[in-house]
């Protein structure tokens, strides 16, 4: 199976902000199909709460993504935190969410504010598939 390099790229970001270094969980494929499984379920979260918002060009919609993830990210609410929870606790398992759980949470809170529009559409892409 061939990743997506750039979706690839984001979730190396993620992983490089979280500074998980360790044997068990480190910069391995497993890691990054994981992170990417748990961005793709957060845009399709975001996605399902703003589906009356669809427009017809990618890039606009690739824009209100966008748009959205960084107020999301800014925000920092309580309800936000408890869905990217619930999804991280639904890609790790028990030991490996109480280890990374939360350097994980706050590394793609970070990534999310300075996500920018070639980002935005490649995440778009891929959960459109």
């Amino acid at each position: 199976m061939q990743l997506n390099p750039n979706l690839e790229h984001i979730a190396q970001k993620v992983i490089d902000k979280a500074n998980i270094k360790n044997n068990n969980y480190g910069f391995d494929p497993i890691t990054i199909i994981i992170v990417i499984g748990v961005i793709l379920s957060l845009i399709r979260v975001i996605q399902e709460c703003r589906s009356k918002r669809r427009k017809n060009d990618k890039m606009s919609e690739a824009l209100d993504l966008r748009h959205t993830i960084v107020n999301l990210t800014i925000k920092d609410s309580w309800l936000n935190n408890y869905r990217l929870n619930k999804i991280l606790k639904q890609h790790l398992s028990k030991k490996q969410y109480q280890q990374y759980g939360v350097s994980l949470k706050n590394a793609i809170m970070e990534v999310g504010k300075n996500l920018n529009d070639e980002e935005s559409l490649t995440l778009l892409e891929a959960t459109n598939v």
